[in-house]
């Protein structure tokens, strides 16, 4: 496959996921809510910014759900992503967080829009076209750029919000970390049952890591759970204290009704995911402009796609196994567009 060919495969197979993520949380288009995993929408967020740069209509239909639906959002969590990515997604999340300042809940963005701004750089005098077509090419500037997102130095369209987004379905597996949203609150406690709903327990810093919160907030958390009765704890090796719940009686709970009818959504770390995805589109960038030999293309994608290859065995989804060492550098490109297009769907 030629290497622009795989490129423009690759981004087409992650707007069409993207499409279809968001849709199961109501924004206009095909919902599609039976995939097998628990969306989690503060990692997506920031991926959707940086993919959604070319594909210019998924990018405002989700500023239009966050206007609609941006309460759900948990900004701690966020905040907490959002430490060690570059200058320009900080940038993006400043400029769309001024924007919901002055379009959705003034207060809740406001304090993100700040904590971005701190990060920042100065704007540059002349901004960067924020959308490109598909084969990399920036957008012509607007005459009538949105002047929230000029301040963080990207010249776009001004933003017209229709408000055409649905209100976040809960009712589907997928979507349970949005049910305990609405039962516990955005915070902590949601993202703690979330993930002991859907792993069979996990030790404090354990948990923080994957929900992406600091390890003595969560312990915090989980004691304060346990208080209840209904969250445990046990000793596992080395005398860790592991938390842990009864998922047929928490489960029958939530899907109201018998756990052996309801499917348990399945876990995934998608701040790793994401992050690694992203590493994947900056490498394919990269062999773009520098055009490398086979070998070296096909070890950048090796390296990139290790970490969501990893995820996704651990989930234990039926997924081919990620191309191997034993795979030709001239046969990698292949065999990885097969992985790409079984994991997201063609």
């Amino acid at each position: 496959m030629l290497q622009k060919d795989f490129r423009y495969l690759f981004l087409e197979n992650i707007l069409n996921f993207l499409w279809r993520q968001w849709s199961a949380l109501g924004v206009l288009g095909e919902a599609r809510t039976e995939d097998p995993w628990v969306i989690d929408p503060e990692p997506m967020l920031l991926f959707t910014l940086e993919m959604g740069r070319y594909e210019p209509r998924l990018f405002d239909e989700v500023l239009d759900w966050l206007v609609v639906n941006g309460t759900w959002i948990d900004l701690q969590r966020l905040r907490g992503i959002l430490r060690g990515k570059d200058d320009t997604i900080i940038k993006l999340t400043g400029a769309v967080a001024k924007f919901l300042v002055q379009e959705s809940d003034e207060r809740k963005w406001r304090n993100i829009a700040n904590s971005c701004k701190l990060k920042m750089q100065e704007s540059p005098d002349s901004p960067e076209s924020l959308f490109f077509s598909k084969d990399g090419k920036r957008y012509p500037p607007s005459p009538e750029p949105d002047s929230f997102f000029m301040s963080c130095g990207f010249n776009r369209p001004e933003v017209k919000i229709r408000r055409l987004t649905r209100e976040v379905p809960i009712t589907s597996q997928s979507t349970i970390r949005f049910l305990l949203r609405a039962l516990f609150g955005v915070g902590s406690r949601a993202e703690c049952l979330t993930y002991l709903l859907t792993n069979e327990g996990g030790h404090p810093s354990e948990v923080a890591r994957a929900i992406g919160l600091s390890v003595r907030g969560t312990q915090d958390t989980l004691i304060d759970l346990s208080r209840s009765g209904l969250v445990l704890t046990r000793t596992r090796g080395k005398r860790k204290i592991e938390y842990w719940l009864s998922h047929e009686r928490w489960w029958e709970f939530l899907s109201r009704g018998s756990i052996t009818e309801f499917k348990k959504p399945i876990w995934l770390d998608w701040i790793s995911l994401f992050s690694a995805l992203s590493n994947v589109w900056n490498a394919l960038n990269e062999m773009r402009e520098e055009g490398i030999s086979d070998y070296m293309r096909s070890s950048k994608l090796r390296d990139s796609m290790e970490t969501v290859g990893n995820e996704f065995l651990k989930s234990g989804l039926d997924i081919p196994p990620i191309p191997g060492k034993n795979i030709k550098p001239q046969e990698y490109e292949k065999a990885f567009e097969t992985f790409i297009i079984k994991l997201f769907g063609p």
